[in-house]
């Protein structure tokens, strides 16, 4: 009888590449099973995902996966321990909700069944993607799900906005050299070690002499990861992606997208480059500096702008400069702030997205001069919207303050008082661009959430359409289809996401101690820092 449970890593990837794969055949019969087999693939992933988390929490032992029998350095190996373990968790998690949250949004759209079909195909392969880069420990396959990632996003991005395919073009061209650069670095590893195993990367590299190739490499790989993560400056495609994007797929894109590739970077310097102190010394240096400026970059762009996706596609990029700042630190507390703020700025930022497509879902607006008065009609949108921008900003007992602790707990430790700094001053302006919008939310007069756009007559909706033309169709079919009169404030495939978004942020919060003694610590002690 076939051991369930010894498959478990393979399984969390196979089941959305089912999903993916299986989609179009079925949505050939009946319209809507097709992505209703999507989302059970992705719940049932999430569901062996936790499972295989549990199980390394109660042993405290990783878990080695190797497809066909072959063992490293011939085969290809899957390895989850404590600290990707949860990452899997995390982008299992906001795949499934995400397909959920998109439900309506396809069901409201009036276009062709295969097209609501191939949205959701884009949805599972980059689940898949984004699942393998965080489960394989072979350095060419990484390679090969960053390419499965970036081709679904590329699709999601094009088939948004008005603007989407500039936006995919653009990212495109920055994620193909971004690729090209981590390649490079992989196949100047390889000629230095003869070997693609990361475990067994780490082990040639104490005794290989080619040290030039190595710090090569390691360029290559801050270069390529520092693509795909959007860190400053090699952020240009962020914002225009995270603006223009499908509605109900910017919160994945915006989530985990380029959170997955940070957790490659910790992997890779602290696991494969750990015993080669050139190589380390140059990271510190660099990627201290890198995270100081994208956040302080991001927290000042998000000042100007007044349009709701532009100012959480540039606070993205101060948030990832808060993680690449605790890869700089470099001492426990600073690892496990940085993993905390991946998973809980995956959870917020995806949140804030949920609620900016419900907010152009059912009046199609996006400017937050607009808000005024909309929590009179959507008070769990907006509920949703004040709790993750509070984490944001970094207020207790949300994660974004513990996650921030952990940083600043780690920069002391060092003597670093320039990160902690830089962390008081830009929780300061998130303050001030998180609050502008909750007091718009909250104090502007009423606009078009009572029927009463502020620019006159329904010039704003007009717009929308104009500019946002598939969410303005979808918000029109919608408001037909499931007659929005002030008793419904979304249907429940997107209520669902948002509330669980929410209690994410507040349960990593209240559990960040044992997340971080139980869970992070041990591994990041006996793995990444040993």
């Amino acid at each position: 009888m076939i051991n369930i449970m010894a498959h478990l890593p393979v399984l969390v990837i196979a089941l959305p590449l089912c999903g993916a794969v299986l989609c179009p055949l079925v949505s050939w019969h009946h319209a809507a099973a097709g992505k209703r087999m999507v989302m059970t693939c992705l719940f049932l992933s999430l569901v062996c995902a936790v499972t295989q988390l549990a199980g390394i929490i109660r042993t405290g032992e990783p878990v080695h996966y190797y497809l066909g029998g072959w063992h490293p350095p011939y085969g290809i190996e899957f390895v989850v321990d404590g600290v990707n373990g949860a990452v899997i968790v995390l982008v299992a998690a906001i795949s499934w909700m995400t397909s959920l949250y998109s439900s309506p949004f396809e069901r409201a759209n009036p276009r062709k069944w295969f097209q609501s079909t191939g949205y959701y195909c884009l949805i599972s392969f980059l689940a898949v993607g984004l699942l393998g880069m965080s489960t394989t420990g072979d350095a060419f396959n990484l390679y090969v799900f960053m390419e499965i990632t970036a081709i679904s996003g590329y699709g999601l991005i094009a088939i948004g906005e008005e603007k989407g395919p500039i936006a995919a073009f653009r990212y495109l061209m920055a994620g193909t050299i971004g690729a090209s650069m981590y390649l490079l670095g992989v196949g100047f590893l390889y000629a230095a070690t003869g070997t693609l195993n990361m475990a067994d990367l780490a082990a040639h590299l104490e005794s290989a002499h080619s040290g030039n190739l190595i710090v090569l490499a390691a360029a290559c790989m801050i270069v390529g990861f520092g693509i795909k993560m959007a860190l400053f400056p090699l952020h240009g495609w962020q914002p225009a992606a995270h603006s223009y994007a499908h509605p109900s797929a910017d919160p994945m894109i915006a989530g985990i997208m380029i959170k997955v590739p940070a957790y490659g970077m910790l992997r890779f310097f602290y696991c494969v480059f750990r015993d080669a102190g050139p190589v380390m010394d140059l990271f510190f240096d660099v990627i201290g500096i890198l995270g100081i400026c994208g956040i302080l970059y991001g927290s000042l762009k998000a000042l100007r702008y007044s349009t709701y996706n532009k100012i959480l596609a540039f606070s993205s990029i101060g948030q990832v400069g808060y993680i690449a700042v605790g890869f700089a630190i470099g001492n426990v507390y600073g690892l496990a702030g940085a993993v905390l703020h991946i998973l809980s700025h995956a959870f917020m930022k995806t949140g804030l997205f949920y609620t900016s497509g419900a907010l152009k879902y059912k009046y199609g607006v996006h400017v937050t001069d607009d808000f005024g008065q909309v929590y009179r009609k959507m008070p769990q949108t907006s509920l949703t919207l004040i709790i993750c921008a509070l984490s944001m900003i970094g207020l207790p007992p949300f994660a974004g303050f513990f996650s921030k602790w952990y940083l600043a707990l780690g920069a002391i430790q060092n003597g670093q008082w320039y990160f902690v700094a830089v962390l008081i001053v830009s929780s300061l302006l998130s303050a001030i661009y998180f609050f502008r919008i909750i007091e718009k939310l909250f104090m502007n007069r009423a606009t078009v959430a009572e029927g009463e756009p502020s620019h006159g007559g329904h010039e704003p909706l007009r717009k929308a359409a104009e500019e946002h033309e598939n969410f303005g169709r979808v918000h029109i079919m919608a408001r037909k289809k499931h007659h929005f009169d002030g008793h419904s404030e979304l249907p429940w495939q997107m209520m669902v996401p948002l509330a669980l978004a929410a209690l994410a942020i507040i349960g990593l919060g209240l559990g960040n101690a044992w997340l971080v003694g139980e869970v992070l610590k041990p591994t990041l002690m006996e793995v990444f820092l040993a």
